[in-house]
Formats: structure tokens, sequence, C-alpha cells
């Protein structure tokens, strides 16, 4: 493993595991907010893909598989959405993702994991890029965000797309 790979995987990890103790905490339902950690790290994974320095070459199969793990990572965290639990306290509306919902990230890594592997096997370097993984954790935390802010919706009966001061 070189030094680059084992920089990404720490970054990942620290990454990862911030936004699933994160989402099994109960938080305030805050639109504005919760929309800043996808759009963050969707900024951060195209900058760090699309770098001048090492931006890999994009082939047919890079971008089949850049579509299949958006596409998947999106239904992922779309059922991470699903998944999540509503309450008010203090007649502020409540959510959090919980434990079965993160247990799905096991499953988004092992798709990862194969799919990293079939990519080296044939030769596609974007898909294993930082950047990239980057990326997928935005589409996940999309997917999430979509499907909350849509029951979000239902729950209060008005559309709570901004933070009300």
């Amino acid at each position: 493993m070189t030094s680059n790979n084992l920089l990404t995987a720490l970054l990942v990890v620290a990454i990862l595991g911030w936004i699933i103790y994160r989402q099994n905490q109960w938080r305030p339902f805050d639109p504005a907010r919760m929309w800043r950690g996808p759009l963050v790290l969707g900024i951060v994974g195209v900058a760090l893909f699309t770098s001048a320095d090492n931006a890999p070459a994009l082939h047919t199969v890079d971008i089949v598989l850049l579509v299949f793990e958006g596409v998947l990572g999106l239904a992922v965290g779309a059922l991470m959405g699903v998944l999540s639990k509503f309450a008010r306290q203090d007649g502020q509306l409540m959510v959090r993702t919980g434990a079965l919902a993160s247990a799905l990230w096991v499953v988004l890594i092992a798709v990862r994991i194969g799919i990293d592997v079939v990519a080296v096997d044939l030769g596609a370097q974007a898909v294993v890029s930082a950047g990239a993984i980057i990326v997928l954790l935005a589409v996940n935390r999309l997917g999430r965000m979509l499907v909350i802010s849509t029951r979000a919706e239902r729950l209060t009966g008005s559309r709570p797309l901004v933070r009300a001061h």
C-alpha cells in the first residue's frame, strides 16, 4: 500500500466515522445545516478528482463504474433516509438515522471494495481515486437528505428547504 493510498484510507475512515457518529445522534432538523455536508464533500471530492496534478484519464470502464457507484450511493442514502427516525422535542423536529441505517455503510463499503477490485483488474484508474470515493460519500448524503427533507415536509406540512429565523 502506497502512502497516498494509506492517506486516502485514513481520510475516508475519519469522514465515515464522523458521519456514522453524527447520524446516530438526535439532531434538530435543520435543512441548511444538513445540506452543508453533502455540498462540502461534493466540492472536495470533485476538486480532488479533477485536480490537474493527479487527474486520472476517464475511460469507458471508469464512467460505467462511476455511474454504477453513484446510483448505488444515492440508493443506499435514500434507504438511510427512509429508515431515519423523527421525533419532537420542545416543539422542534428531531431526526436521526439510527443503527440499522448505519449498518448499510457495510453494504456500501463492501460494494465499493468490489468496484475497486474490478477497476484495478480492468485498468480503470479514475474510479479508485480519493476524489471518487469522497464524491460517493457526498452522493450518499445527498440521497439521504432528499428523502429526509421530503419526509419532514410531510410531517410538518411545510417545505423545510431553508432554515426559518
